[in-house]
This record gives structure tokens, sequence and C-alpha cells, in this order.
């Protein structure tokens, strides 16, 4: 055989094994995916390398991601750059623009986030777990604040007995000047002609039948409005009234609210006196009717017409977000458990798909390597024949 031809055939063949060499390294770190076996006999190193390991790669991953990649100080450097801040605040201002423009009713958002639902059984439902919340909520905040033993005057304020005989005065004068009002209208003027013509109604005897002949009901009250009005705006009266309601006032604020709600409904127990308030209470809100009302608003409309009194603490809102966050970084990266989710994450990933997304990302590599591999065995295989050659 020719010296040259030596040359090139040993060439070919060390780079053909040294190519097919690399290429077959590259291929067993996926393939083959299972285990093969010859009989009970596993032949060596199948399965691969990453399905073999995956677990252990897993793990690793989840230590690295966790420990060096995403932890707290660099999420934490990330939160504190104002362009993130920045973004994070652009990105909010714009769902917020995108949402305004939504023109479903909460009807409709209901429908859409309970498919399954029927909104008048959801209303029902809705309405009767906010009457127990109320109940509950309300029996609980009154108990807690003992309201069958403390006195009212400790509930609210009483102020001092100056104060408190102003607050009589003013009351006085307020309720003196209505009756006035109230006795001067048309409506008031009758009142008192039936009140006058029942008085001489009732009257017996001869002055009785005489009153009955003789006097005129709308006479007769002609002329007592003036006398009752004069009355009704004397300091007498006034300073009685007034007296009236500070004796009432010291009276009602020395008692716990429990009895003074039992005294004006005429109820019995402590039992009854709440129930009496929650009642009272619902029949005030009345869940239903309300949600009924509120199955025709239109949240985006709505929030839209206030939008120049929120719009401008969205910024500070998603600030104090984010700083909330960073003081809390610590917490949060351990309770989200990273290195148990990456794990969990990889071990669950077909191997297929992390063989094709490496290849997709290395396969200029891998092939620059099995090229490199026939390099390298073309160049032993040259060195091999010139040795070769000397020694023959």
């Amino acid at each position: 055989m020719p010296n040259w031809l030596f040359i090139v055939f040993s060439v070919c063949v060390a780079a053909l094994v040294g190519g097919v060499t690399n290429h077959f390294a590259i291929k067993m770190l996926f393939h083959p995916r299972e285990p093969v076996r010859i009989g009970r006999w596993r032949v060596p190193f199948t399965p691969g390398l990453i399905p073999k390991r995956r677990e252990d790669i897993a793990a690793s991953l989840g230590e690295v991601v966790s420990e060096y990649l995403v932890t707290s100080d660099g999420l934490r450097v990330m939160l504190d750059r104002p362009d993130v801040r920045e973004r994070a605040v652009q990105a909010v201002t714009q769902y917020i623009e995108a949402w305004l423009k939504d023109e479903r009713t909460v009807k409709q958002w209901t429908a859409s986030l309970f498919p399954n639902e029927e909104w008048d059984e959801l209303k029902l439902r809705l309405a009767s777990r906010l009457d127990r919340l109320t109940e509950q909520g309300l029996t609980s905040w009154l108990t807690a604040k003992g309201w069958d033993e403390r006195p009212l005057s400790e509930w609210i304020p009483i102020g001092t007995e100056e104060s408190r005989q102003r607050m009589s005065d003013n009351a006085a004068a307020a309720v003196l000047h209505s009756l006035q009002k109230e006795l001067t209208s048309l409506q008031g003027q009758r009142m008192l002609t039936r009140m006058a013509k029942e008085v001489i109604d009732r009257a017996q005897g001869f002055f009785g039948a005489m009153a009955a002949i003789v006097v005129d009901e709308d006479k007769l009250v002609s002329r007592m409005s003036p006398v009752i009005i004069e009355q009704l705006q004397s300091p007498a009266v006034q300073a009685a009234v007034s007296q009236f309601i500070s004796g009432k006032l010291a009276e009602w604020v020395s008692l716990p609210p429990a009895q003074l709600v039992r005294a004006w409904a005429d109820l019995k127990d402590e039992e009854d006196a709440m129930d009496f308030v929650i009642r009272k209470l619902q029949l005030w809100i009345q869940w239903d009717q309300r949600l009924e009302r509120l199955a025709e608003v239109r949240p985006a409309q709505w929030l839209d017409e206030v939008k120049s009194a929120w719009m401008p603490y969205v910024p500070r809102i998603v600030n104090g977000a984010i700083t909330l966050i960073d003081r809390n970084l610590d917490q949060i990266v351990r309770a989200a458990r990273l290195e148990e989710v990456v794990r969990s994450q990889v071990e669950q990933f077909p191997v297929e798909r992390l063989e094709t997304i490496i290849l997709s990302v290395s396969g200029k590599e891998f092939r620059a390597i099995t090229w490199l591999g026939a390099l390298l065995g073309g160049i032993i295989g040259l060195f091999q024949s010139f040795v070769l050659l000397a020694v023959g």
C-alpha cells in the first residue's frame, strides 16, 4: 500500500471513530430513556445519563435556583430599582384603563365568574350569609362591649354638665319651634279644631249643652292659637321642657344600652333585646334588596366616574405594595419553597421535551463537539500513521 494511501486511510478511520464516539456520547445523555435488559442483566450505561439521574439533577437545580439564582437579596435589589417600580405602575395603570372599558354589570360579572350558578340562587345564598355575618358580628361586638353592663355614658361622649345643659336647651328650643310650626300650619289648625270639637262634645250637663250651641270651634281655635304660641315661646315653658330633656338624658346615659332597648321596646330579657336590635338592623339593611340593586351596577362605569379621586393614588398603592413585599421578602421566599417547586417541576418534565429544548439551544455546540472529535481523531490518525511509517 502506498504511504499516502496509508496516511489517508488512517486519518479517515481515526476521524470517523472520534466523530462517532462524540456523537454517541452526546446521544447517551438522553438515550435510552429506559433501561435495556437482556434477561435479568441490565445493559451498562442504560438508561441515559439525564433520565437515570433525573431526581439528582432536579434536586441540584432546585438547590442552585433557591440558593444562588432566585434569592431574597437578588429580588430585593430588583424591586428597589426605579425602572422596575415604574414598569409596575405602568402595568397596573394599563390594566385598570383596560378594565374601565368593560361595560358588564355586577350580574354579568357574576355569571362569568360562576357559570354554574343562577343569579337568583346566588343572591339568596349571599344575602342569607350576609344576614348571618351581620348577626354574628353585631352579637359578638355588643357582647364584647358589655352592652348589658356598661352604662351608655361609657359608649358615647356626653361632655360636661354645661355642654349637656346647652344640648338640652337646644333640643327644647328645636322641639318647641317644631311644635309651633306644626300648630300654625293648616294641618295643625285642623287638629286643634278637631280637639276643641271633641272637648265640647264630651262636655255634659247644662254647660255642655250651652257650649255645643254657642261656641264656634273655629273662632275658639283662632283665639287660642296665639295664646298657645305665646306660652310655647315663654322662657318658663322652654326651661321646663329643657329640664325634662336634661333629666331624661341623665337617666338614659346612666343605664346600659340593653336595658334602654328593653324599656323602649317593652322587652323582657337580654336575649329579646339582642334579637330586637339584630332584627331591626337586618330590616334596615335588607341585604337581598341591596344585592338586587347592586346587580345592575356597572363597576367600571362607577369607578370611571370617580377616576379623578382614586387614580392619583395608584402609584402610591403600587409602591406601597412593593415596599410591603420588600419587607417580607425573606418570609415570602421561604414560604414559596422554590427548591421543592423546581425539583417537582424538573421531575415531572418530559425527557423528550427537555432534549428538544437543550438541542434547540445547544444544537450547534453539540455538532461542533462531534466535528471536533472527528478533527482530533484525524490528527491522532495522522500522527499515528507517521509513527508507524517511521518505525516500519
